[in-house]
């Protein structure tokens, strides 16, 4: 696992738990995904898991917002 990785999957974690769970750093969080994955920093399988962490069990979970 590289260290961008770990840094944005503790990112959505830390998001989650808060309890001022913001959609707006949740839309931040999916930027800073999308750009890792297209500068190489982070794999196709480690984009998908981000992102689907992110926008499915996030952005559009309705149990949150």
């Amino acid at each position: 696992m590289n260290d961008v990785y770990k840094e944005l999957k503790n990112r959505l974690e830390y998001i989650k738990r808060s309890p001022e769970y913001a959609r707006e750093q949740l839309y931040e969080a999916h930027g800073a995904i999308k750009m890792a994955h297209n500068l190489g920093a982070i794999t196709k399988e480690q984009f998908l898991e981000l992102d689907h962490e992110c926008v499915a069990d996030g952005i559009n979970n309705p149990k949150y917002f």
